[in-house]
Formats: structure tokens, sequence, C-alpha cells
């Protein structure tokens, strides 16, 4: 049984300012309407920006090609989150790395947004700490840490493109409410690549 109007106005009453900003700014497509209406509601009671519901509004609307490129720029343009230069634009990497203690094999994927220099590092070290430690479970520690060599060698190409690649752009879509609502705050752009969830 779903929650009613009272019961939604309670629950996000009861959440602090940013957890009622990462809501609205990344969950408002999957709320029910009442809920948004309710969700809105509270934001403004509360005094918080209107440019949270600039980022609400941006999750409904189309992304024309001209929109995301326009986004992605806004991300592309920060300096990287790892080494702070701003010499080249950002873009994304997955590094897969694999440990492995005998009977236990843990193969994690992880994105990251950075310089095309810390990216290859990222993947680098990726392959390293999979080939020193990723060898010793038996059977899935050879095979995974070979899945993730080729992994990580495979996207490591996609480093150096001038345009942003895929996984840049799927990030940008995926957090457009959020970069919408942070769109003049720099400070919090570089927390959206810096602490990516």
């Amino acid at each position: 049984m779903e929650p009613n109007i009272d019961q939604l106005r309670k629950n996000y009453e009861q959440l602090d300012d940013q957890k009622l900003i990462q809501l609205a700014t990344e969950k408002a497509t999957s709320l029910r309407p009442e809920a948004l209406n309710v969700l809105k509601t509270i934001l403004k009671e509360r005094g918080l920006p209107d440019s949270i519901l600039a980022g609400i509004n941006a999750q409904f609307k189309e992304i024309k090609e001209s929109d995301l490129l326009e986004y992605t720029e806004l991300i592309r343009k920060l300096p990287c989150p790892i080494c702070n230069s701003s010499n080249e634009k950002l873009n994304a990497t997955m590094v897969g790395t694999v440990i492995s203690f005998i009977v236990m094999t843990q193969y994690k994927k992880e994105l990251i947004i950075a310089c095309p220099n810390c990216l290859d590092d990222q993947n680098k070290r990726a392959m390293r700490k999979s080939a020193l430690f990723g060898w010793w479970g038996f059977p899935w520690g050879i095979i995974n840490t070979i899945q993730a060599l080729i992994f990580n060698s495979r996207m490591k190409k996609q480093n150096r493109q001038s345009e942003a690649n895929d996984l840049l752009n799927d990030f940008v879509v995926e957090r457009i409410g959020r970069i919408e609502a942070s769109r003049n705050n720099v400070e919090e752009l570089k927390l959206i690549i810096k602490y990516i969830r």
C-alpha cells in the first residue's frame, strides 16, 4: 500500500536538506505526481534554492543532443578531481580490479572521471593490483584477473578521445537533475564527479 499525502509529507519532513535535495535532483522521475508535488512544497517551505526545482524539471525534459553537449561540457571543463589540473578536458573510464584470497575472489568495477593522464594511471593501477592480487583464488581468481586485464586495456583506449566518451555521456544523463541544480556552483559540480555513487 502506497503512503498517502500526509504520510509522504511526514517522511519528507524528516529528511535533512541534503537528502531532500538528493531525492529531488536524482530521483524525481521515480516519484508519483502527488509525491512530487509534496516534495516541491517542502523544498519551497525550507527556502531551498530555485535551482533545485530546475533540477527536477531537467529530469522530465527530453534531452536533446545540444542539451547533452552543454551539460557534458560543464563537467569536462572542471579541474581534474585527482590532480587538480585544468590543462585537458575531463573524460570517464571504468576500472576493474580483482583481489583473491584462495576461496574468495572479488571483482569490482568503478567509474572514474578525470583528465586523460589520471584516467590512464587509474587503469594501469587497477591492472597492476589485479596482476598482483587477483590470481590467488581458484578458479575465479585466474579467470577474473584475465578479464580485468583485458577490460582495463580496452577502457584505457577511450581515455584520450577528443569528445566525451559514452561513459561520460551516460553519467551526465543519469545526473542531469543534479548537474542542472548545480550549474552555477562549481564546488557542487566538483563534488558530483569526485564522489560518484
